[in-house]
């Protein structure tokens, strides 16, 4: 369950990276977040001679709206996606989507156009893409084409890309005024891959009335399907008491080419499609006729009455700090330089070194656990700059010149265990120790910026970390007992209301 050996790339401009590949070819893989090619290659299912690091490479993180486009860099992170205003406002089906992506740590390190050009069929932005008719925008060392989603997916982890090709950014177009969207499925476990997920998008005209509704489903086949389900809905009222969408639901359930596998027959997934397709047209048409109310009042350009795209001069990019990569170091490869618990730390290590291996033999931080290695269980969960990522899933040399924090930083200098620590003492969230590593790093970032948690939002936070014990109860108690730890003066009294 580690990577093969390769050869480590890690440029700091397109231009350096576009040479790279085309030197190498097909035998080069580029490495933005890794949260997928990162358990392909702990699993050796794949074994490029060539990572192309480009997490370095100035000019790719941005994430901007304009021109009646949303355009998101090549290593814009999920996560930052997700929290950007504008990008919500805009193109809201694109947050909704991305919130059922895995899980906070994956989501923290997986790019949006690394999951495109994943091309996974159970992913939801390929369906996002292809809903909106976006494209992804490829450059090579001697052009720049856009590749419409229609034409991006070949099947199943394959699109046309050119190995010789990078791709710089994915733009998702703003749907009109007027306009609703929705994203829902089905998965066997919050946070993993769906048997069925449908994206639906619902306009209406002046009268409240639908003139188009369209679908996109994943998980059924092997690249994302649109359905255009306009004449069965066409014409009815989008308010009163509800779309009628039952000719909708049959018309979807005729049209999906639904595969079996181990996780759901064919039949099965064919009636989730009907099913979720209803809901999903329901939950768009509702937001498609508070969209035409509210640009009938402001009479706004963007979906869902947003606030008008600002001129290209006004766009603030996203700015992620510049990652200091990794310098070779002779025979030994790599070496490394970090801070640990706010402690400097550097190590010679060879390129295919993961960051929880880096910690627990270069550095000797024995507590951060291993068991998966390929993203799932969480036991590995450290902090990346103050959020949480799996150490399996990231190279070591892609943390170099960052910050990490550990289940060994969480104690104060004194010793004194911190509140989470204390909390899963008392509540006796501890049980057999192996997981709790990462229960303890994620509850840290959780209550960093959730304070106050209600028990739904302590279960949905550990929702992503598995307990071999399956003892969640306590886990979730001691959440809650940690939250209010943490709002006790040093003295053991309530702290004082602001």
């Amino acid at each position: 369950m580690k990577p093969p050996p390769f050869a480590y790339h890690a440029p700091g401009r397109v231009g350096e990276a576009l040479e790279v590949l085309a030197a190498q070819g097909d035998g080069a893989k580029v490495l933005a977040g890794g949260q997928s090619l990162l358990p392909m290659l702990n699993m050796r299912l794949a074994a490029p001679a060539h990572i192309v690091d480009i997490n370095g490479v100035e000019g790719l993180g941005t994430i901007a709206v304009a021109d009646g486009v949303v355009e998101v860099g090549a290593t814009a992170r999920q996560a930052e996606v997700a929290a950007d205003g504008e990008v919500a406002a805009a193109v809201p089906l694109l947050r909704e989507a991305l919130g059922l992506i895995a899980h906070p740590a994956i989501r923290n390190r997986g790019t949006v156009v690394g999951s495109l050009v994943h091309a996974d069929p159970a992913a939801e932005l390929p369906g996002v893409l292809a809903l909106l008719g976006g494209w992804v925008v490829a450059r090579s060392a001697t052009a720049q084409r856009a590749i419409s989603a229609g034409e991006l997916f070949a099947g199943p982890l394959t699109t046309t890309l050119r190995p010789d090709e990078l791709a710089v950014a994915a733009c998702f177009p703003v749907p009109g005024p007027g306009t609703g969207t929705a994203f829902v499925e089905l998965a066997r476990r919050r946070g993993d891959y769906a048997l069925c997920g449908v994206g639906a998008l619902v306009a209406l005209d002046r009268s409240g009335r639908v003139t188009t509704a369209r679908a996109t489903y994943v998980g059924l086949a092997g690249t994302p399907q649109v359905v255009d389900l306009s004449e069965a809905v066409a014409g009815l009222p989008a308010s009163g008491q509800g779309l009628d969408t039952q000719r909708a639901r049959a018309l979807a359930e005729a049209s999906v080419s639904p595969q079996a596998d181990i996780h759901a027959s064919s039949s099965y997934r064919r009636h989730l499609a009907g099913v979720l397709t209803a809901r999903a047209l329901h939950a768009a048409a509702s937001r498609a006729a508070a969209s035409r109310a509210a640009a009938s009042r402001a009479s706004s350009p963007l979906a869902n009455g947003a606030p008008s795209v600002p001129a290209p001069g006004e766009l603030s990019p996203h700015r992620s700090p510049t990652p200091r990569s990794a310098r070779p170091s002779g025979d030994q490869g790599l070496s490394v330089e970090l801070v640990v618990n706010g402690v400097p730390r550097s190590a010679a290590v060879p390129p295919r070194r993961l960051l929880s291996d880096l910690l627990r033999h270069d550095l000797g931080l024995t507590g951060t656990h291993v068991g998966c290695e390929h993203g799932v269980c969480g036991c590995c969960t450290v902090l990346l700059d103050g959020r949480p990522v799996r150490s399996c899933l990231t190279l070591a040399a892609t943390a170099s010149g960052h910050t990490v924090t550990t289940v060994e930083g969480l104690a104060g200098e004194d010793g004194r265990l911190s509140a989470e620590q204390q909390a899963f003492i008392d509540c006796h969230g501890l049980q057999c120790g192996f997981c709790t590593p990462g229960f303890l790093m994620t509850v840290r970032a959780f209550l960093d910026a959730c304070p106050q948690p209600t028990e739904d939002e302590a279960r949905e936070a550990v929702a992503g970390n598995l307990c071999r014990c399956t003892g969640y109860h306590n886990i979730v108690r001691s959440v809650l007992r940690a939250a209010e730890l943490r709002r006790m003066a040093p003295g053991g009294e309530p702290a004082p209301e602001p």
